[in-house]
This record gives C-alpha cells, structure tokens and sequence, in this order.
C-alpha cells in the first residue's frame, strides 16, 4: 500500500499530464498538470466525459482515443503536425513569458484484457522549449536560405552583366573586322564584276566575228575553205564553245551578284553605325538577318514568312535586335533534324511590335525551359554552343524594355515570342 501511494504522488507531481480514460471516453484518473489547469481535481473529475470539458477538441481526441480501443495500438500526436490540441499556457523557464503550450501526446492501452482494451492512459508532455528551439532555427535556416538566395541572385546577375560585356566587346570586335573585311573584299569583287561584264559584252562581239567569217567562206563555197573551217571546228569543239561560253559568263556574273549581296547584308548587319539608336525598319532587319543564316537554312529548312502590311518603324538598335533574330533562326535550324519549317510572324498594335519565330523541330523539355536564359546554358553537344545566344538575347530585348517569351512541346516544336513597346526616343532612352 504504501509503494501505490508513492506511485500516485509522483504520478500526480510529474511535469506531463497523465489522464486514464475508459470505454466510454469517462476519465477515471487525471494528475495535477490537468487538474492545476482546468482547477478540477482528480476526485472531482471522476466519471465525467473528457469530449465535454474539451469540446472544440472533441473531435480530434475521439478519433485518436478510439482508435486506441479498437486497434490495441498506441497512437499519437506530434507537435509539428498539430501543436495545440489542449489550449494550454506555458511559461519559459527564463524570461517568465506565456506562450500557448505545444503539446506531444501519447495514446497507451493501459488496461487489457483478452486482447480488450479496458482503459486508455493519455499523456501530455510540455515541448514548448524544444518547439521554440526548432522554429528558431527554421526560421535562422529560412532567413539564411533567402540571403544565399539573394546572394546567388546577385551574383548571377553580376556574372551575366559580365557575360554580356564581354559578349557585346566580342561582337562590337567582330562587327568591325566584319565589316572591315566586307569593305576589303568588295573592292576586288568590284573590278571582277566590271571585267566580266566587259569580257561578256567582248564575248559577244567575237562571237558574231565568227558568225560573220562562217558565212563569207560559206559564200566562196571554196572546199578547201570549207574543209580547213570544219577541221578547225572539229579540233577546238566549237559548237559547244559557242553555246558555252556565254553560259559561263553569265553563270560568273551571277555569282558575282550573290557575292556583292552578301557583302551588302554582312556591312548591313554588322557596321559598327548600326549599335546607334535609329528607327529601323524591322521587317528589313529581319530579311537580312535570313540571307546571313542562309548557309544554315537554305538545306533542310522552308521560311513562311507573315508581315502585317504597313508595319511602323521601330526606335532600336537594329544590329542588336538582328544578333537576336539571328539567334533565334540558328537555334530553330539545329532544332529541326531532318526537313522542317520555319515560321516568322512580324505585327504591331499602338504600342507594342511583336515578332515570333517557331519552328517545328524536336522541341524543348520543361525542365530545360527554365535555363534556358541562363548564361551558358546550352543543350547542344560540348563544342557546337557557347550558351550565351539566348541570355544575350533576353538581355537585348531587356534592353528595349521589351520581353521575350518562349512555348515548347517535345517533338511538336518550338515559339519564341519578343514583344518591344513603341515608345518615343527620349521614353526608350530613359535608364530605369
């Protein structure tokens, strides 16, 4: 007897709430961590029902309890995915501060018989010290991740601002050897294109030369003439040099042509004057952004091309906005494996000029979607891309205060959306 009375005084004087429910969720036994809070003792809370004096926590409890009763199972109930099921104060041992009390609860079948749950100790340990603890350091580790967050931000941002530099140093360099270049060789182009146009006009006369010859010793009708003329003719093949010879020139000039274009185009795209702000005509733009990739195009790619008629001219920076055309019909031609197309939309409302390129390549999956902006982030095999084409673009477009946006489905193709405001020079030039 006197060891059971121990046993109740320390049950009764323990820092956690012990409750013994039965069937019928009765309390037959509660300790004084209950009965110091609600201010009802053991005695006097015999026999009543633990669902009435907690009713906003009925529900719960009841649910947990009988699960007890039935399963023979201990059951439980953790601070973290519930930390007030009994609305109970707690004071910090130090500071002296209430809080409301965050509660682990443990649901033990106390009484058993053949395998018949009896009765069900309940018990409350105070966890509010170590909830405190726990949310001090998840909010230390929530704040600390949101500064390396920030930081990483930075220094993306810092280490794109940097690409961009080098990149735009890069291109300027190369705009201007370009361009240089272009001047250089369109001097010999020069003089080739008017020594073919003479050697065609002089072909041409020495070719009615001999016309002329043929008829005269046709008219002698003298057969050793005749004879020595078709011997001649015979040797040299001269039907078909007559018949070949202007083909050649003409062919040569036609070349010429192409070549002479081409510099055009390149001294159009990349001259240095072009990084100016200017209205452009960006249709232009974009058709001599076309023949620059045509080496990539012109083999496995057919261009569909949709203009709004009358589109305005655009206050830009033309060699950039092509960098970004360019950039987007390279990526759409390595996209497409085999046969493909290539559709380009230009259109403009009051405000906005929107130009869209989509292909209908191998697609791009979603997880790469969201690097795709990224400084050297780039899905085609190590050597074939730098990574920067589409982060200097969406830095370009940035630039314009404009934005680009890009839909993909695999194996469906691609769309890459840029959208630039008309805006007036002084509101574009405006630093944000």
């Amino acid at each position: 007897m006197a060891t059971l009375s121990v046993l109740e005084n320390l049950t009764a004087k323990l820092p956690l709430g012990v409750c013994v429910l039965n069937e019928h969720l009765g309390i037959e036994y509660w300790n004084d961590f209950f009965a110091d809070r609600l201010n009802i003792s053991s005695d006097d809370v015999k026999g009543r029902s633990l669902l009435d004096l907690f009713p906003n926590e009925a529900k719960y409890l009841k649910k947990k309890i009988n699960s007890v009763f039935i399963l023979n199972n201990a059951s439980f109930s953790y601070w973290e995915h519930r930390p007030h099921v009994f609305l109970f104060s707690s004071s910090r041992p130090i500071t002296g501060e209430e809080t409301l009390m965050y509660q682990n609860i443990e649901f033990l079948p106390l009484d058993v018989k053949n395998n018949i749950v009896k009765t069900v100790c309940m018990i409350v340990q105070d966890v509010t010290e170590l909830a405190s603890y726990y949310q001090v350091q998840k909010q230390l580790s929530e704040q600390l991740a949101q500064e390396h967050a920030a930081l990483q931000v930075l220094n993306n941002k810092l280490e794109a601002a940097q690409n961009q530099l080098l990149q735009s140093e890069k291109m300027a360099a190369i705009g201007q050897l370009a361009a240089g270049v272009a001047h250089e060789i369109n001097n010999p182009i020069g003089f080739i294109n008017s020594n073919l146009q003479s050697l065609q006009d002089y072909a041409a006369k020495l070719l009615k030369l001999t016309n002329f010859y043929e008829k005269m010793i046709r008219k002698t009708e003298n057969k050793t003439f005749l004879a020595l003329q078709q011997d001649m003719h015979d040797r040299i093949q001269y039907s078909f040099l007559r018949e070949d010879m202007p083909e050649l020139v003409s062919e040569s000039l036609e070349g010429i042509g192409r070549v002479s274009e081409i510099i055009k185009n390149l001294k159009a795209f990349s001259h240095v004057d072009n990084s100016e702000w200017q209205y452009a005509d960006i249709v232009d733009g974009i058709e001599s952004t076309l023949k620059i990739a045509n080496n990539q195009l012109k083999y496995n790619v057919e261009i569909h091309r949709d203009y709004q008629k009358e589109l305005p001219k655009l206050f830009c920076q033309p060699m950039q906005l092509n960098q970004v055309f360019l950039n987007l019909l390279v990526n759409a031609a390595h996209a497409i494996q085999e046969a493909g197309h290539i559709y380009i939309a230009a259109s403009a409302t009051e405000t906005t000029f929107v130009v869209s390129i989509r292909d209908n390549g191998c697609g791009i999956s979603q997880s790469a979607m969201r690097k795709i902006f990224e400084p050297f982030y780039t899905t085609k095999p190590v050597g074939q891309g730098t990574g920067l084409g589409l982060s200097l673009s969406y830095s370009i477009v940035q630039k314009h205060k404009g934005n680009i946006t890009v839909s993909s489905e695999l194996n469906v193709g691609t769309t890459f959306t840029i959208s630039i405001p008309i805006l007036q020079p002084e509101v574009m030039l405006q630093t944000s």
